[in-house]
């Protein structure tokens, strides 16, 4: 008779060879419950949790011919395996579209990451996180702590969206922020994703292992390493914040940046919403800023002030102000 002409009738066993019921150890037989009462002998004494692998090799020094197979066998009918870790579902992360986040405007792309800061005097590390717009190098928040978890994030992005920079972009424009950071711990927190989601913020990731897809931030770091972490001894937590409150005040509002024309964020926020800077590609096809007309002598920027003022006296985001032809595309 065929095997399609009946149904198979399973009898409860494992499929395959039947498991054998002894072991061999010194050129003798020994029944299998011997060998289970050995490795409940030596997984017994607090602090000796082994697993199957490591009793695979105390019983070979106990000269049994047993390998791992049938050690994690043994020992998972008798219950004495670890038991299961119990892993939360994966985050559904949205990653990046872009390595370098396109030029669509102001406070529409933000980076954000954490440096270790070290506390000379005190001689243990803290947290500084920033949120860097990709746009125009303002740092609208940052923080410097002990201790950074997903609750201090969460707070410091609902700083983000009240800042007065930021916030009129956000009430003009109806535009929406899109914060782009690394896979760390603090940032891929379920509590914090859900934040995020109802207050309406995209959230991306970089791919792991890629920090030059958070490029801007990571270069900012290289800056706050080279102007204060090298050029400071910290006194304390206190000593710390006050020095890099002195720098933020300095890198948003006076230090220039040859990326941007050469001017500081703020200032040159002013000169964007003037109209008279616009993008363009260079040899190298990367988007760079660049002057629609010369700075004018009296006040720096491209036209009188009586025509600055006349173009720019309701609308500073209206967007006939600026030609589409020397937008980057989305």
């Amino acid at each position: 008779m065929k095997k399609s002409t009946y149904y198979y009738r399973p009898n409860g066993r494992h499929k395959g060879k039947r498991p054998s019921t002894h072991t061999m150890r010194n050129g003798m037989m020994v029944p299998n419950q011997i060998v289970i009462e050995e490795i409940t002998r030596l997984i017994e004494p607090e602090f000796h949790d082994y697993g199957y692998q490591v009793s695979t090799d105390l019983l070979k020094q106990l000269q049994y011919s047993i390998n791992h197979k049938k050690v994690y066998r043994l020992m998972d009918e008798n219950n004495l395996l670890h038991p299961p870790t119990k892993k939360s579902a994966p985050l559904n992360k949205t990653f990046i579209k872009y390595t370098v986040p396109p030029l669509e405007g102001p406070f529409k792309t933000i980076e954000a990451d954490i440096k270790y800061v070290h506390i000379h005097e005190k001689n243990r590390n803290a947290y500084l996180i920033t949120f860097l717009c990709t746009f125009c190098r303002y740092a609208a928040v940052w923080d410097l702590q002990y201790s950074m978890k997903n609750e201090e994030i969460g707070e410091l992005i609902y700083d983000l969206i009240y800042d007065p920079e930021v916030k009129r972009y956000l009430d003009n424009q109806k535009m929406k922020i899109l914060i782009r950071t690394d896979n760390g711990p603090q940032f891929i927190a379920r509590q914090l994703a859900a934040m995020i989601e109802t207050i309406g913020i995209e959230h991306e990731f970089i791919r792991p292992g890629t920090p030059q897809q958070n490029a801007h931030i990571e270069s900012f770091h290289s800056t706050v390493t080279r102007l204060v972490c090298n050029r400071n001894i910290f006194q304390d937590l206190e000593h710390t914040r006050e020095i890099f409150k002195g720098f933020y005040q300095a890198y948003n509002e006076t230090r220039a940046m040859r990326s941007l024309l050469c001017y500081p964020p703020k200032k040159f926020l002013r000169l964007w919403e003037s109209g008279i800077i616009g993008i363009k590609k260079n040899k190298k096809n990367k988007e760079i800023f660049f002057f629609r007309e010369k700075p004018h002598p009296q006040n720096g920027f491209g036209s009188s002030p009586e025509v600055l003022y006349r173009v720019n006296k309701n609308n500073i985001f209206e967007s006939s102000v600026l030609n589409p032809l020397e937008i980057s595309p989305v």
